[in-house]
């Protein structure tokens, strides 16, 4: 089944011109890779941006960027992703090595029927996350410190009206104060980018938070 939310039009030009920071990115690419859709504005923002390029003027190359390229040449390949980070995840939309490494070692169990995975950290206090709740539970009631952009990777929630499923993107910002739950047929697992941690909105939040960390 294709992805029904999608990110905005802006926000898949600016990943194909590589100006997201490496959270969203990650979030854009996990979604990209499972919906034709997007995978097919991305190619031909590529392509435009290929297309304008070739128009501009050539420019001399710095000094010494010649020896460097050649200098690259000479360096180990980098290394073949772990064998713990190759294992296949069947229930799961596929994702980059990088989620499934964070996945399998860095998880911890945050409070009954939640786990996260912490992938990175971003100045400001960006972070990028993996975030499991058990089926039927909701998030506390929350608001956002800046922009977060979640991809579902497994199972649905449902949110303000809406049930978001495997592959689809919610992009959420300061404006947006909601409760999201999970769908009663079982577990979610979600690829989060977020500026900043949630605002917790109520008592059963502000408890928890320190725990989960988010």
């Amino acid at each position: 089944m294709s992805p029904r939310y999608h990110p905005s039009h802006a926000m898949l030009v600016d990943y194909a011109a590589g100006a997201l920071q490496p959270g969203r990115a990650l979030v854009m690419a996990t979604h990209v890779h499972a919906c034709p859709l997007c995978r097919q504005e991305v190619t031909l923002a590529e392509s435009v941006g290929g297309a304008l390029l070739d128009e501009l003027p050539p420019v001399a190359m710095a000094a010494g960027a010649l020896e460097a390229a050649l200098a690259r040449l000479d360096e180990p390949p980098p290394e073949p992703p772990s064998a713990a980070a190759a294992q296949p995840r069947p229930d799961w939309i596929e994702v980059p090595n990088d989620v499934l490494e964070a996945a399998l070692k860095r998880k911890r169990w945050a409070a009954p029927g939640v786990w996260v995975a912490p992938i990175s950290k971003g100045p400001k206090g960006q972070s990028t996350y993996l975030l499991r709740v058990a089926a039927g539970m909701a998030v506390p009631l929350h608001s956002h410190k800046g922009v977060e952009m979640i991809c579902v990777l497994k199972g649905a929630y449902k949110d303000r009206g809406h049930i978001h499923r495997p592959g689809d993107i919610a992009e959420n910002d300061e404006s947006v104060e909601h409760r999201p739950k999970v769908t009663r047929e079982g577990e979610c697992v979600c690829l989060i980018a977020a500026d900043g941690p949630l605002v917790a909105r109520d008592w059963v939040g502000r408890l928890f938070q320190p725990f989960v960390g988010i």
